[in-house]
């Protein structure tokens, strides 16, 4: 009798034990745990994708899959942001890149083109990746405390810094199309034109009026270009 006794006592602490682990491991405390997780990435100033714990990763429980839809997509941006990085800094577009001058952006037309293409895919692959984590996101179920913080980290991480790179491409990618147009018009009209460095003459009145435009739409479009990349950074 006395052996059922403690068996029972110890079946019933194994038990309360348990309880109290369910208890301290409950969809409120993941709530809470990944909540603190996301509050801390909106207080920081500037991007910052922080990388959970393993000790983070068990305290969120199954809301871990909300934030791991983003390191996904930073992982999945990598080597089309890494090609698009290589391509615009060929072409002196880069920060630390120094940019071609018109003489050696016309001797070289084809670099644009070659640059236009890594734009243009650039471009479709932001639209494709931001459309599936779009997908992803709408399918999750939380709490309003929840979705208000993961609404802010989700625009500061993903939203926001995406459409500026967007439109730091589409800037980009109408300067090519201007700088390609002036190219053109040098390289057709090299009788006409003196060209040397960053300086253009004319040798008729006709001819500069022609060029005007094409110069000043090539000039515009980088400093949108240039504006728009403050945007990014």
């Amino acid at each position: 009798m006395s052996i059922l006794i403690r068996a029972v006592r110890g079946a019933a602490i194994v038990l309360f034990s348990a309880t109290i682990a369910a208890c301290g491991n409950s969809e409120a405390d993941q709530r809470k745990a990944f909540i603190g997780f996301l509050q801390d990435i909106n207080g920081r100033a500037g991007v910052h994708v922080l990388v959970p714990t393993p000790n983070d990763e068990k305290a969120f429980g199954p809301y871990l899959q909300q934030y791991a839809i983003i390191l996904d997509y930073y992982k999945d941006m990598k080597g089309p942001m890494d090609d698009f990085t290589a391509q615009i800094m060929k072409l002196g577009y880069g920060p630390t890149s120094s940019p071609r001058t018109i003489e050696q952006m016309a001797a070289a037309p084809q670099d644009l083109v070659v640059t236009k293409n890594a734009v243009d895919k650039m471009e479709h692959d932001i639209e494709t990746r931001l459309a599936k984590i779009n997908s992803e996101r709408s399918a999750f179920k939380q709490p309003d405390d929840l979705k208000a913080v993961y609404d802010k980290t989700f625009d500061k991480l993903v939203t926001a810094p995406t459409l500026a790179m967007e439109k730091s491409a589409k800037a980009l990618d109408a300067g090519i199309d201007a700088s390609i147009k002036l190219a053109d018009y040098i390289n057709n009209h090299r009788t006409k034109l003196a060209v040397s460095g960053a300086q253009i003459q004319a040798k008729d009145q006709r001819t500069l009026d022609e060029l005007k435009p094409l110069l000043k739409a090539h000039q515009d479009a980088g400093e949108r270009f240039r504006a728009a990349q403050r945007e990014v950074q």
